[in-house]
């Protein structure tokens, strides 16, 4: 039940954030690209925990390739895959 799960929701989302931009990655994984734009329009609230959690990936990252998998999931937002990450 996700009542009394722990892990709040934006936990939830910052690792799936992190699992999409792992260093370790050899290419991009459209299958979490595309999980996260569907966590996106699951909720109101998606689109500014999807931009805080893009943000918190983002910030002070020093790791080249790790900032490099970040393009794909946002460009799959920004090209109308997830519509409400554009009203934020």
């Amino acid at each position: 039940m996700q009542f009394f799960n722990p892990v709040s929701w934006r936990d939830e989302f910052s690792m799936v954030i992190e699992k999409a931009t792992d260093g370790g990655l050899q290419a991009e994984d459209w299958t979490l690209n595309m999980e996260i734009c569907d966590i996106i329009n699951e909720t109101e609230e998606g689109p500014k925990d999807a931009i805080r959690a893009l943000k918190k990936r983002l910030s002070g990252n020093r790791n080249y390739r790790e900032v490099m998998l970040l393009c794909p999931p946002l460009v799959t937002c920004i090209n109308g895959t997830c519509l409400n990450l554009l009203s934020v």
